[in-house]
């Protein structure tokens, strides 16, 4: 017969080698997801997510993930981290993941939630962490659990704090709901008197200066990007196709550091580099094409984002010379004005002036930049003075479909308190630059 004593001797018996077991079953380091914080320690993100509470002072503010990639295709696009979520927590392997922060909770502040796991599933695909120290450990987070308790785990937080913090993104009305703000909705009709507050300016002021660690990163992403624009520049040659130049620019971004690929690669030779976002690769390159190639390579999940124009034959023709001075005069307008407290806007115009007086406006068919960082388009307020520190791109271009030609310029600027710093400096840049690149 069982007494108290003979049962919890066996409950802690049963605890004992459970536990032994599951230390001798744990995958190691470097197996299983998630597989840590990337590219930075638990602690940076940690940090960042106390700047984010310190801010927000009390309340519940929740954080998706993005969701799993859904394809039935043979070869299934990469997954890819939201940014937000990636920037406050590190976690870039784990679909489905979910942030929750409550800065006025007198313990525990912050939860990470990630999906069940499936044993069966994880045979065909990837093994995943279960429960316990070890993921803790991984995540750096006190509390991880389960997608499947969100609801009642804002609930709850609600029911104390009465306030629910939105932190973006704000989309269009004929974009799906926020899963955040659709959760907030289901919140507030079940919690009498709580209140919604919009934080969505708050993570893109954080994000938008970028740390010295982000930088360093961003540095080599720009290294492996300068790689692999003058191994096209060398080896290009007429009869190649599009699609044989842009593997020889890709193996470059790798041999030269790259981890991966900042957006798909654009190489266009001749009439379809007027188109702006081209995205074929069969084109046959000619003698007396342009090629433009707007490409980069990304370290450690931060982006570089180059375009550069170049001669086929290696050398431009007087026409050609015109037209690509032209559009870098423009970026050198630009680039002049651009220092801390400058508006976008203001960059704009001058491009644009140097157009207006060539009498060639009407063939600047786009945006002159955009914010870099984690996501190649990164987040910021660009209606606001530019911050020092924000790293932003600076891309005038021509495009003529009638002429078969299109050249773009597109470089990446660190802005300075006094000036601005040109990230992507390795990359030849000039007529003189360009065509000694390609000397053979």
């Amino acid at each position: 017969m069982y007494d108290r004593r003979t049962m919890l001797t066996g409950a802690t018996a049963s605890l004992v080698l459970s536990t032994r077991l599951s230390a001798q079953t744990m995958p190691p380091q470097g197996f299983a997801t998630p597989a840590g914080t990337s590219p930075f320690a638990p602690d940076i993100f940690r940090e960042r997510r106390r700047r984010v509470m310190d801010v927000l002072k009390d309340g519940v503010a929740v954080v998706f993930g993005a969701d799993p990639v859904q394809s039935s295709a043979a070869v299934a696009p990469p997954f890819v981290q939201d940014g937000d979520f990636a920037w406050l927590t590190g976690i870039v392997d784990e679909p489905g993941a979910i942030l929750v922060m409550a800065p006025a909770e007198r313990t525990i502040k912050e939860w990470l939630l990630l999906p069940s796991r499936d044993p069966e599933a994880e045979r065909w695909e990837v093994e995943r962490l279960p429960l316990g120290t070890e993921l803790e450990r991984r995540t750096g987070f006190a509390r991880v659990s389960r997608t499947g308790g969100l609801g009642s785990l804002v609930t709850t937080l609600a029911e104390r704090s009465k306030t629910l913090h939105f932190l973006g993104p704000i989309v269009s009305a004929s974009a799906p709901v926020p899963k955040a703000l659709e959760l907030y909705g289901k919140v507030m009709q079940r919690v009498p008197g709580v209140s919604l507050k919009d934080e969505s300016a708050l993570l893109p002021s954080l994000r938008i200066v970028k740390e010295p660690r982000e930088l360093d990163l961003m540095r080599k992403a720009a290294a492996a990007t300068a790689r692999g624009h003058i191994a096209a520049m060398k080896q290009v040659r007429p009869g190649m196709t599009e699609k044989q130049l842009k593997a020889i620019l890709e193996d470059a971004f790798r041999a030269g550091g790259g981890e991966g690929l900042a957006y798909d690669s654009i190489v266009a030779t001749g009439r379809n580099a007027a188109s702006l976002h081209y995205t074929g690769g069969s084109g046959v390159i000619g003698t007396n094409d342009l090629i433009l190639i707007d490409a980069a390579a990304s370290v450690g999940g931060y982006a570089c984002d180059v375009t550069r124009t170049f001669p086929a034959s290696g050398k431009f023709t007087s026409e050609q010379r015109a037209s690509y001075e032209l559009v870098l005069a423009a970026q050198a307008a630009a680039a002049a004005k651009l220092k801390a407290g400058v508006y976008y806007e203001d960059l704009v115009e001058a491009a644009k002036d140097v157009f207006r007086k060539a009498g060639r406006i009407d063939d600047f068919t786009h945006g002159l930049g955009h914010l870099v960082g984690l996501d190649v388009h990164d987040v910021g307020d660009m209606a606001k003075p530019l911050p020092a520190g924000a790293v932003i791109t600076i891309e005038p271009g021509l495009y003529v479909q009638s002429a078969n030609i299109g050249i773009r310029i597109e470089d990446l600027y660190l802005i300075t308190q006094t000036g601005s710093q040109r990230l992507s400096e390795g990359v030849p840049r000039t007529v003189e630059e360009v065509e000694a690149a390609m000397a053979r």
